[in-house]
């Protein structure tokens, strides 16, 4: 991709903010129907005249009024709903973008990969734990790394002290020396 296009991704987990989206849609959806239903409770007991298209029409209030409601709450409920989503969008990227970088940085931990952080954007939600898991991360790092530093130390003076001994000392380092160069840590020094 060019250096100027930068590519959004709105949908990051799909399930996650699709769940959200629909919660989010359906609650305005009830609470228009909602609004509709208690408006027309309370007027139960009353007579309407309306005028319309040069017919004079008398009913019931809650009648006259719930039909005239629901030929324009569609509209409501269209716009309100479309608005809705586009929020619901939005607000869900805020959490679910960080949920993928913490994934990505937790499965790349199991992995062994220590150089990873966490980097989330000014508006993103979950700044204390980002700040947490880096800080483990990085206290991890950091004491990888050192027992590195160790056990290459213990090499090298096993490399000067008696052989029979220093020979099994060496063998267990060598065994410790192999498990820590699996891990790829943040660089400390």
């Amino acid at each position: 991709m060019s250096q100027g296009i930068k590519r959004r991704n709105y949908f990051i987990n799909k399930e996650f903010q699709g769940k959200y989206i629909f919660k989010y849609f359906l609650l305005v959806a009830l609470g228009s129907i909602l609004f509709s239903l208690i408006f027309s409770f309370f007027s139960s007991n009353t007579l309407s005249i309306v005028y319309e298209n040069y017919h004079l029409k008398i009913g019931t209030t809650p009648g006259i009024l719930l039909t005239k409601m629901l030929s324009t709450q569609w509209f409501f409920i269209v716009i309100g709903g479309g608005g809705t989503i586009v929020f619901t969008l939005f607000l869900t990227h805020r959490i679910a973008g960080p949920f993928y970088r913490f994934e990505k940085t937790l499965d790349a931990m199991v992995e062994k990969d220590l150089s990873q952080i966490i980097v989330l954007r000014e508006k993103d939600e979950g700044k204390a734990l980002a700040k947490q898991i880096n800080g483990f991360n990085g206290m991890l790092s950091s004491d990888v790394n050192q027992m590195l530093k160790n056990a290459e130390k213990i090499k090298r003076c096993c490399e000067k002290a008696d052989p029979d001994t220093l020979d099994k000392i060496n063998k267990i380092n060598q065994g410790t020396i192999t498990i820590l160069d699996e891990f790829n840590c943040l660089k400390t020094d």
